[in-house]
């Protein structure tokens, strides 16, 4: 397979904010109060590539920039940096990931979430100690 790339669409809830976290670094956070069951975030799409194609220099990405995961097929999938990238673990999250595509991300309100209050997720026992104080 070569690289191709999936039309990229970003869809964050208004009230959320990025700001320095007291879990890992940048967290993100909710500007006013959100219900439980509530889109937060939405990601679909991204540059899809293997490992070959980067091998053969067909991608070059600024990590600094772009997010990369591992697709159940082998392949790979590059995606901005952005406020789905910056949701904290935490053991108690407040929010949960409800994809069912492994080329999109959607992120709800799992309880109500306080003005003021970092949204969180739980990365599981492969993520839970990755920068976490929670």
């Amino acid at each position: 397979m070569s690289r191709r790339s999936e039309h990229l669409t970003l869809w964050v809830d208004r009230r959320l904010v990025l700001r320095p976290s007291p879990i890992h670094g940048v967290g993100t956070f909710a500007l006013e109060p959100i219900s439980a069951g509530e889109a937060l975030i939405s990601m679909m799409g991204g540059l899809i590539y293997t490992d070959a194609d980067r091998a053969a220099g067909k991608v070059e990405l600024a990590s600094a920039l772009y997010n990369e995961e591992l697709l159940p097929d082998g392949e790979r999938i590059a995606t901005p940096k952005s406020f789905h990238y910056y949701l904290n673990h935490s053991g108690a999250p407040n929010a949960v990931e409800t994809s069912t595509f492994a080329t999109t991300t959607h992120y709800v309100a799992l309880r109500d979430i306080g003005a003021g209050e970092e949204i969180t997720v739980d990365y599981g026992p492969e993520g839970a100690n990755l920068g976490t104080s929670a």
